[in-house]
């Protein structure tokens, strides 16, 4: 994480200085893509999964919520320092920003697991690790099925969150109202990540995946089905809600099933086909509103939705 806050913040001082296209593929898809994947939510719930037991759903949710809520404060922020300096300037003085803050807290704060001092998760005297090793996670049943749940999620909802605003515009909405509606998704993620730290005490999780994904279907019925400011509403506070949940979940989930041994490890194999998934999700959707209109490339997600939380029903 302290690798990834360096190429993080490099990569946003040289966004600053892009000129060309190839340039901007560069920095964006390569510095952002190692970044990211040094210091997003794999390798955050890794640290979680290590040094919290009893309370990880708690742990994994707080994570998740400030990650939603820091957009609450940094697109005012953005906004505040493009108009101040432009906007190469303000990419650059967030890049110092993020070596500033978060290179010091991951080198000098963070340590990759509570036995480095002595410790056991949530306190108390060093345990050996629990759980599976990355080849026995790889040939179980529950691997797999939690696997395709999340990656069909993923290819719905990245297929849906790239088209909603350009839907709506095309069904009479003004573009800055939708913007408006559309741009809470931020908050409406807060409610799903609180929810879940109660729910996780009485229901188990892998029920509480499924109902998410389902809501998740439900909240593109509305979408579909808008007609009005209300129905718009009521789909952004929908799915919203299920997708915020479905990160903590997800997080939680994998360390129940297969405990932190090699945790690091296994989500982060699990992280590739739910990548592939949302990649191809937005291509797939394009092509099928190009030949036979949105209807059938959100029903199409509606789908892949239904049969994720079906399989997360399934006996693991």
């Amino acid at each position: 994480m302290s690798a990834g806050s360096i190429v993080m913040g490099a990569s946003l001082i040289l966004l600053g200085r892009v000129h060309t296209l190839a340039e901007f593929y560069a920095v964006w898809g390569i510095g952002f893509g190692v970044g990211t994947a040094l210091t997003y939510y794999p390798v955050s719930f890794t640290v979680v999964a290590n040094w919290f037991e009893s309370r990880r759903m708690n742990a994994l949710s707080i994570l998740t919520f400030m990650g939603a809520f820091s957009s609450t404060l940094f697109y005012p922020l953005n906004g505040v320092l493009v108009s101040a300096f432009g906007w190469r300037e303000a990419v650059m003085l967030l890049g110092l920003i993020q070596i500033a803050i978060t290179l010091p807290l991951h080198a000098l704060l963070l340590r990759r697991q509570p036995e480095d001092l002595g410790l056991s998760p949530d306190g108390g005297n060093a345990a050996p690790a629990s759980g599976m090793l990355l080849g026995e996670a790889f040939r179980t049943r529950a691997f797999w099925l939690i696997t395709a749940t999340i990656s069909l999620s993923f290819f719905a909802s990245t297929t849906v969150i790239i088209e909603h605003i350009i839907f709506l515009t095309s069904r009479g909405f003004a573009a800055p109202l939708v913007t408006t509606v559309v741009g809470l998704f931020g908050i409406a993620y807060l409610p799903g990540r609180a929810i879940v730290i109660y729910a996780s005490r009485h229901v188990p999780l892998r029920f509480l995946v499924a109902g998410a994904v389902a809501l998740e279907a439900i909240g593109v019925v509305l979408l579909l089905s808008a007609h009005g400011i209300a129905t718009v509403v009521a789909y952004v506070l929908v799915f919203g809600s299920a997708y915020g949940a479905l990160s903590p979940l997800r997080g939680a989930i994998m360390a129940e099933r297969f405990g932190r041994r090699a945790y690091g490890a296994i989500i982060a194999l699990q992280g590739i086909p739910i990548a592939i998934l949302a990649a191809l999700g937005p291509f797939v959707g394009g092509r099928l509103i190009d030949g036979f209109g949105y209807t059938a490339s959100f029903e199409g997600c509606i789908a892949s939705l239904a049969l994720g939380a079906l399989l997360m029903l399934l006996k693991f």
